[in-house]
């Protein structure tokens, strides 16, 4: 089987799991993300500190990350106070303690960054892409989120298509080689042609009260994102000295290497709405 159709048939499970659970019911949508989050911040720990290291301190800070995620999505879902978030702080306080009696040979590789890296990127960016699922009333509503993700798959996959294609010949322009090294000009170009069609096709199902010009921007915003957070991944990944964050994902690596761009795209684009009503 061929790395492509590997690819594609992995991204395909993925999708039709993603959109299955969002349109399920909400609690599935709330584990989802929770879940997405602790398998990334899990990749993201045994970059930094390797396998089966400072096991008790690294099982604390997944249970709060994905803790604070899923309760995040329940106080909205819920429409219950936010102060609910500060049961997480005695769980925090609990981690710090752990990191500090850590007495493991590789303490010297456990560093108050590494632990708390996801809860400082990671985490804000899942909890702001929930917004997404929400509309002005509270309710919850995934489509728009959804439509947003296509977006994002677009994006992922005409930049692939088109860096493969016009990207890898000898006289082709990088796009930052100190970084990624395969990543050009043309699968951005690629990608931004086929994601601002994406975002007008998306206009004119007239399914969204929202104007051309707001998915247009959208649109921008997903390529211009998805390349920062594609590159600042790479530029993590060339700090540890690892090619991919896993291997959950057949052909494409570790979750994180499949989210790394959603999780600056998405965020922007929730906000983006919210500065502009439309959400």
């Amino acid at each position: 089987m061929s790395p492509l159709l590997k690819r594609s048939i992995s991204s395909v499970l993925l999708v039709v799991v993603l959109v299955g659970c969002l349109l399920l019911h909400p609690l599935c949508a709330a584990l989802l993300f929770a879940a997405a989050l602790a398998i990334m911040t899990n990749e993201f720990y045994r970059m930094a500190m390797g396998r089966g290291t400072h096991t008790v301190t690294r099982v604390l800070a997944l249970c709060l990350i994905a803790g604070v995620c899923l309760g995040s999505f329940l106080i909205r879902y819920y429409k219950a106070t936010l102060y609910y978030l500060l049961l997480a702080f005695p769980l925090l306080l609990v981690v710090l303690i752990s990191v500090v009696l850590d007495r493991e040979d590789r303490i010297e590789k456990l560093t108050a960054q590494d632990i708390c890296f996801p809860m400082a990127y990671m985490l804000p960016s899942m909890m702001i892409a929930q917004m997404l699922l929400f509309d002005s009333t509270g309710n919850y509503t995934p489509f728009l989120f959804i439509a947003v993700m296509v977006l994002v798959w677009i994006n992922d996959v005409s930049a692939y298509a088109a860096g493969m294609a016009f990207g890898q010949k000898e006289n082709s322009r990088r796009l930052a080689p100190h970084i990624s090294p395969k990543k050009s000009w043309a699968g951005a170009i690629g990608s931004l042609v086929f994601t601002l069609a994406a975002a007008a096709c998306i206009y004119m199902l007239d399914f969204f009260s929202i104007k051309l010009w707001a998915w247009l921007a959208a649109a921008l915003i997903v390529v211009v994102f998805g390349i920062f957070g594609d590159l600042f991944e790479s530029l993590i990944k060339r700090h540890y000295g690892v090619k991919d964050s896993g291997t959950i994902m057949v052909g494409h690596g570790g979750f994180w290497d499949r989210f790394d761009g959603a999780l600056f795209a998405v965020p922007a684009v929730t906000v983006f709405f919210v500065l502009t009503n439309i959400i």
